[in-house]
């Protein structure tokens, strides 16, 4: 065995992208065999092998790790159930050739492209932690913007229940939640793996007895004993052929591809929810949708606001019906 230190260093050296005889002549020093290094190579990374063949001309961009040093850690981390002060406090420690295999596996995978997340099965959002596998998206920093702004109306507008379509794994209506006390939630998804992971989330969170989990496709569910004001979404919204990074195109594809031009899902929902009189819709849209969005809203009797991200992109829209006034 060695210590955490050193391994810790390997770990590091690997994630780097140094040239293979570097990387063997630092760990010559260790009991490891040749053939632990050159394994690497060959770990696969999880596919979602329901969609992956209906997007095989995808040409991945380029798979960076920006930060192999942090990233090396928080894997350690999760492998021995420490933090990371305690990972340098206990450096010079030996770690079992178990937990060694099982971290090393976990680097395989990271350095092929598989988000860190999914390694590590938790993520930040909007001030929770919640479990994530690859059955469902990784919440974005961005979608945070869409619960405040969510947040804001709902408190300003006296909405006491929502609708969130295309849950995932429960991020938005969670957050909403955890914030606002007297409010309920109807949160919808199309995948039931996705529903078990929110409903797992929600129950963490303590607001599981004020959101009903549905399976459903878009508003399927929907009836007229279902009075609702407000309809949340961050649906699909990605073309089919845009380029992403290997690391995104290890998410699950339903809940990434929107379609050939990527708002079909989103201009599907709109036309759903005012058919169904809902006076109030908070969606996130791709940067480049603003046009289409705006245009359908109009045509469905919705006066739109689009907002931005932090990076100045237009990002979303709060809308309401236009027989409001």
């Amino acid at each position: 065995m060695i210590s955490i230190d050193l391994v810790l260093r390997i770990a590091v050296a690997f994630l780097k992208d140094i040239n293979l005889e570097d990387f063997k002549q630092l760990v010559y020093e260790t009991q490891y065999l040749i053939t632990d290094i050159n394994s690497f190579e060959n770990e696969k990374i999880p596919r979602d092998s329901s969609i992956q063949d209906s997007n095989s001309s995808h040409n991945p961009r380029e798979f960076y790790i920006h930060n192999p040093r942090y990233e090396a850690e928080l894997l350690l981390c999760h492998i021995l159930n420490f933090t990371r002060v305690e990972i340098h406090a206990k450096s010079q420690e030996e770690i079992k050739d178990y937990d060694k295999q099982r971290y090393f596996k976990l680097l395989a995978m990271r350095k092929n492209g598989t988000p860190i997340e999914y390694l590590i099965n938790k993520t930040g959002f909007y001030g929770i932690e919640l479990y994530v596998n690859n059955l469902v998206l990784i919440p974005r920093s961005e979608t945070e913007i869409l619960v405040e702004k969510a947040i804001k109306f709902i408190q300003e507008n006296g909405i006491t229940s929502f609708i969130e379509v295309g849950t995932g794994s429960g991020a938005i209506s969670i957050s909403i939640l955890k914030n606002l006390f007297n409010v309920s939630a109807i949160a919808t998804d199309i995948s039931p793996q996705a529903l078990s992971i929110a409903n797992h989330n929600a129950d963490a969170q303590n607001v599981k007895d004020r959101c009903n989990f549905i399976e459903s496709n878009l508003l399927d569910f929907y009836t007229e004993s279902i009075s609702i004001q407000l309809l949340i979404s961050n649906p699909p919204y990605i073309a089919m052929q845009y380029p992403l990074s290997q690391e995104v195109l290890c998410e699950p594809h339903i809940a990434l591809f929107g379609g050939e031009k990527g708002d079909e899902i989103l201009r599907e929902l709109i036309k759903q929810a005012s058919n169904k009189n809902i006076p109030y819709l908070i969606c996130e849209m791709g940067y480049d949708q603003k046009d289409s969005m705006a245009q359908i809203l109009e045509q469905m009797g919705y006066i739109a606001e689009f907002y931005k991200d932090y990076a100045g992109f237009d990002r979303g829209f709060i809308a309401r019906l236009r027989s409001l006034n």
